[in-house]
């Protein structure tokens, strides 16, 4: 079910199923409200979860408002008191006890920890592994009462009928482990009232963890139980929880090898609710039993968030992140400038070449990581130009212009494909400079994070930088060069600075050919005159066409970059523009040998084109396979090639139809445009030819060789 509006109610009191009053407190239909707003990315839940069927559950689960984390949901488990809530996975989505788990969240419980004036915060929630007879309809037993606050929906009801710690443990959720998360210190010492489980020890909010339905996890005193805290993470005072705030938890389950037990660990604000980003937390850990979970060996357990509210009430809410055995998963990021790894406070100069790499990992799960988002936040003051993604199944794609707009502009990209165990990473790089800029430039730090539909994950922080101005300007002599591929090509020009003299010992030039191949730096030589340089590329590293090169001076001494000059080197090339049309042939049988003239239908067309500067030799070479009809029968004649006064006959062995010397007059040579009746390619039949009505075909491929023959 979903819920858009929320109606904020006074002093005002509703009949409810159970029998009790529930009292709608204005602050925690605000704190709904607000934790809506804020909620950070999580998961569409109605996949996975499914709110308890108990007749006084009044968990649901709504849509998140907050325009930064689409799709996101959140369980509401309590919105007033007294009131219990619980939400569990459904049966394919169990917590796995013979396996690694990891799963993460984000809890908020309200913000009357805070907000003192609007009532003390009650009473938490709990994170449950449980085996219950009847899962799904799990709660405590309340006899007949209102719920108790102090059980956050999972713990034993320890009131004046039940004064002893099995009677306590019989009236749990079966078959449990629980960590709490109790915002409200229950230190009464009068059985009765069921409120005495932190009576001793405890000085505020706190996390802690137990088996509920286990009598050895509570203590018996005079009058009143104690619950007995373990793997304990203490707050001082209310707004250790209820600070109005969403918290970050991780969870991490490992079977022990060679043992029946297994280790969960437990981070709490480990994250950064506004940015995301990593943050140290608190951690415990606990040693756990599955056998008390999953008596009957079934090796799995329902698991989920219980909370309740007693006289006091609170908003608690859960937007789940990473569910536990589905898609285990992790992210980088990292950032270059002019080759070298940008760590906090670094600087970097205007015009550096900068590269982002981001990497997406799928560690382990059930499921592919489907629907992935990539949210790239690019720091400030880098403009990126070109990127490509790179999987672990060796599938590589070039990200276009609209891919590289949408990134600059902050609104990220989709992965292809989805991640699994056959393909595991996806490595996105981008490429790009540091902006040109007047004065220092201090950049933040970016977190980027990818969302599929069934994970959630930040990368790593890329850390904050200046950018520093550069006074260098680098300018070339040549804005285009034609080059023919025979010899190095030389790329000159002069460095200027706005500021300082010009000492050539200090400067280098950097050179990037077609942006991912990197030449050789360049010393500018002390011989020169100020500012003057000679790059040499080698011929071998230019591709036929044009090629793109980016000349970039550094000094040595303050690490200044200038901008990037770019020539473009056109390196001719000996190719085939065209090669069209079909040659067709008639005749007569007169029982003589023959050579026959192509038909008027004939519309083959060869054209040669040779960029190379100045010209160069060339020649054209023909192979044609046997003329035979559909039956396979071979007609009697062969195709022949004349020029001029030779004729050459074309057969399954290359034969040299044409030669062609050096001329750098025209680029362009068309072999069929000169062709009379009776030269080029032609039909020789013998005497023997049979007259028949089939036609008879041939294949002939054409090669351009470039040399002297």
């Amino acid at each position: 079910m979903s819920r858009k509006v929320w109606l904020v109610v006074g002093a005002l009191a509703l009949a409810w199923g159970l029998g009790g009053v529930q009292t709608a407190h204005a602050t925690d239909g605000t704190d709904l409200t607000n934790g809506l707003n804020t909620v950070p990315q999580g998961l569409k839940l109605s996949k996975y979860f499914q709110t308890g069927t108990s007749s006084n559950n009044q968990a649901h689960v709504v849509d998140g408002t907050n325009l930064a984390s689409p799709d996101t949901q959140v369980v509401e488990l309590t919105t007033g008191s007294p009131q219990v809530g619980s939400i569990w996975s459904i049966p394919n989505f169990k917590f796995r006890l013979g396996e690694k788990q990891v799963a993460s969240m984000w809890l908020n419980f309200g913000s009357k920890g805070v907000n003192t004036g609007q009532g003390t915060p009650g009473d938490g929630m709990a994170l449950v592994l449980q085996n219950a007879l009847s899962p799904y309809t799990a709660t405590p037993n309340f006899g007949g009462h209102e719920p108790y606050g102090e059980t956050l929906g999972v713990w034993g009801v320890a009131n004046q009928n039940n004064m002893t710690t099995d009677a306590v443990a019989k009236t749990a959720i079966q078959n449990s482990w629980a960590l709490e998360f109790d915002t409200f210190m229950n230190q009464s010492t009068t059985g009765s009232d069921a409120s005495s489980f932190d009576a001793y020890g405890l000085y505020g909010p706190h996390i802690a963890s137990n088996y509920p339905a286990q009598s050895g996890s509570y203590t018996a005193k005079s009058g009143y139980i104690l619950l007995n805290h373990l793997g304990a993470i203490k707050g001082t005072n209310n707004n250790f929880l209820a600070d109005g705030m969403w918290h970050h938890l991780t969870l991490v389950y490992t079977p022990q090898s060679g043992s029946t037990s297994a280790k969960m660990s437990y981070t709490f604000n480990d994250k950064n609710p506004t940015t995301g980003a990593s943050q140290t937390g608190k951690t415990q850990s606990v040693n756990i039993d599955p056998a008390i979970i999953d008596p009957d060996n079934t090796g799995q357990a329902v698991w989920g968030f219980t909370g309740s509210t007693g006289a006091n009430s609170e908003a608690n809410m859960v937007a789940f992140e990473e569910i536990p055995g589905l898609v285990n998963a992790s992210a980088t990021a990292n950032l270059t400038a002019n080759g070298k790894d940008v760590t906090t406070g670094d600087k970097i100069s205007a015009h550096s070449p900068v590269t982002l790499t981001y990497n997406a990992n799928y560690e382990s799960g059930s499921e592919t990581w489907s629907d992935i988002q990539a949210n790239l936040k690019i720091p400030k003051g880098l403009t990126i130009s070109k990127g490509t993604i790179d999987y672990g199944d060796n599938e590589s794609t070039t990200l276009g212009a609209a891919d590289i707009d949408n990134i600059n502009q902050g609104k990220g990209i989709t992965l292809a494909k989805g991640l699994d165990q056959s393909n595991q990473t996806a490595k996105i790089t981008l490429k790009g400079t540091a902006n040109d800029v007047t004065k220092s430039t201090y950049v933040s730090s970016t977190l980027s994070s990818f969302k599929g539909s069934n994970a959630v994950v930040q990368a790593t922080t890329i850390p904050s930088f200046t950018i520093v101005p550069s006074t260098l300007h680098l300018a070339t002599d040549q804005s285009s060069i034609t080059a023919d591929g025979t010899k190095p090509v030389d790329v000159t020009g002069e460095v200027t600075d706005s500021v300082n003299a010009v000492n050539n010992s200090n400067l280098v030039i950097h050179g990037t050919l077609n942006g991912d191949t990197n030449l050789d730096d360049t010393a500018l030589s002390t011989s020169d005159a100020a500012g003057k340089f000679s790059v040499s590329v080698p011929a071998d590293k230019l591709q036929s066409g044009a090629n793109i090169l980016d000349l970039t001076a550094e000094d040595k001494t303050t690490g200044a970059l200038s901008n990037v000059g770019e020539v473009i080197i056109t390196l001719g090339e000996l190719k085939f523009k065209s090669i069209t049309g079909n040659v067709n042939y008639q005749a007569q049988l007169t029982g003589a040998q023959q050579l026959v003239s192509r038909a008027g239908s004939s519309d083959l067309s060869i054209v040669v084109e040779d960029t190379r500067t100045g010209g160069n030799p060339w020649y054209l070479t023909a192979t044609a396979s046997p003329l035979v009809d559909k039956n396979g029968n071979q007609l009697a004649g062969n195709l022949v090639y004349a020029n001029g006064s030779q004729t050459t006959t074309l057969s399954n062995t290359a034969a040299t139809v044409l030669t062609h010397a050096a001329d750098s007059s025209s680029p362009m040579t068309d072999v069929t445009g000169d062709w009379s009746a009776k030269q080029g390619l032609l039909l020789d039949l013998d005497a023997d030819a049979m007259q028949s009505k089939e036609n008879y075909t041939s294949g002939i491929d054409w090669t351009l060789t470039n040399s002297v023959q």
